[in-house]
């Protein structure tokens, strides 16, 4: 634990950790406009792996996870583990485009989600050390982490465009991702100050049965955050492809265009969370998650670049109005000293989602070809937005009891 001397004292907003928070997600995006020219193209890979680089990351996210928080509360520091890997991270970054074999490609990404974690994670945690801190004016209050989830998600909706930097040299967003994340750990090393730690009770498993057991309704918002996570990795992997391949856009293009669904969905995250604390959470989930599924599930037979510009930007605000209000009602169905645990679970439900989302559309894809060619990528998007379409009629019945629960 740190000392009483090095104590913050929590006056301000934490500019600087919410900075790096920011930044350290453009890399997330930044990169997948190229995902076709370095895996395909470069190094004669299918769509099937095209799919695996996207995976591989977010598997080693999802496994080493908990791993540094595990090790930041073992050695009480979250400043030098940030400064570490990030400038991990950001030589990884460095190699991915170096390197000459689909296999030692894929490690690499393994490695660059797992060191990436460690510094989001990190970030994340300093930022709930005040809202943990009894005597900060923020305890407990949710504000800073409402603002760090939206930089964070911000990050993520900015990253896409900047994949116009691989229009010529497809290297180039890995190059300025990996300064990037060492500018982050520059950075880190010199300013950023560890926070005094206020923990809170260990999330292990049998807490969350034990939350589970007493109010069952928790598996509607995990299940709404699973089917949200899952076509959202279609849309970074296969529904990038079909940009570049079957529309014929270039890296740029594509970075623009899957910013018409990530920028929508990260600025409608705040306000929508304010708006469901006055009407409710499940409506909105509800009806974001149909505004979603709609304009996704056509989306694949669209064409022309105009209307499938208003058809993503619709995309986008479906899941900027469902997404904050299911986390919401994930927190609201868990009692006090479970909150943690059931946030925890939600979170990871989502990795799943977002992990299992690109395998999945490849291989549905690559069957539906062999018997409908024409329409297949269509079918692939119908049926990633029926789900969402679905999960809302299956939870319909339900709608007056938890609205009563909530």
């Amino acid at each position: 634990m740190n000392s009483g001397e090095n104590r913050v004292i929590p006056i301000r907003i934490p500019i600087l950790t919410l900075s790096l928070i920011f930044f350290s997600m453009l890399p997330v995006t930044m990169i997948v406009p190229v995902f076709k020219d370095i895996v395909k193209d470069k190094l004669g890979g299918d769509n099937l792996m095209v799919s695996y680089f996207m995976s591989v990351a977010m598997l080693g996210s999802f496994l080493f996870s908990p791993v540094a928080g595990f090790m930041s509360d073992k050695f009480g520091n979250r400043k030098w583990f940030i400064t570490i890997f990030a400038f991990l991270d950001g030589l990884i970054f460095f190699l991915l485009p170096l390197s000459k074999d689909l296999g030692v490609l894929h490690i690499l990404r393994f490695l660059e989600g797992s060191f990436h974690i460690f510094v989001i994670s990190l970030l994340l945690s300093l930022v709930a050390d005040r809202e943990n801190d009894p005597n900060s004016k923020y305890h407990r209050k949710g504000l800073l982490l409402g603002i760090a989830g939206m930089v964070l998600s911000l990050g993520v909706g900015l990253g896409s465009p900047l994949g116009v930097l691989g229009r010529k040299n497809p290297d180039l967003p890995f190059l300025f991702a990996g300064i990037l994340m060492i500018g982050i750990g520059i950075v880190s090393l010199f300013f950023l100050k560890d926070y005094e730690y206020h923990y809170t009770k260990k999330i292990n498993f049998k807490d969350w049965l034990n939350a589970y057991r007493e109010n069952r309704l928790l598996s509607i918002p995990y299940l709404y955050n699973f089917i949200d996570r899952f076509t959202v990795g279609f849309f970074v992997t296969s529904f990038n492809l079909h940009l570049r391949e079957d529309l014929g856009l270039n890296s740029g293009q594509v970075g623009m265009y899957l910013s018409f669904v990530l920028l929508p969905m990260s600025l409608l995250a705040l306000p929508f969370a304010l708006l469901a604390k006055k009407m409710g959470a499940v409506l909105l989930m509800m009806l974001g998650s149909l505004i979603y599924g709609f304009f996704l599930a056509i989306s694949g037979y669209i064409t022309n670049t105009n209307i499938l510009i208003t058809t993503l930007v619709l995309c986008g605000v479906g899941a900027g109005v469902m997404f904050v209000p299911s986390m919401m009602m994930a927190a609201s169905l868990a009692k006090r000293e479970y909150n943690a645990t059931v946030m925890a679970g939600f979170t990871g439900v989502g990795s799943i989602g977002f992990m299992l989302g690109p395998i999945f559309a490849v291989l549905i894809l690559r069957f539906l070809e062999k018997f409908y060619p024409e329409i297949s990528f269509g079918a692939v998007s119908l049926l990633f937005g029926s789900l969402e379409i679905l999960v809302v009629l299956l939870t319909l019945p339900l709608y007056k009891k938890l609205r009563e629960v909530t």
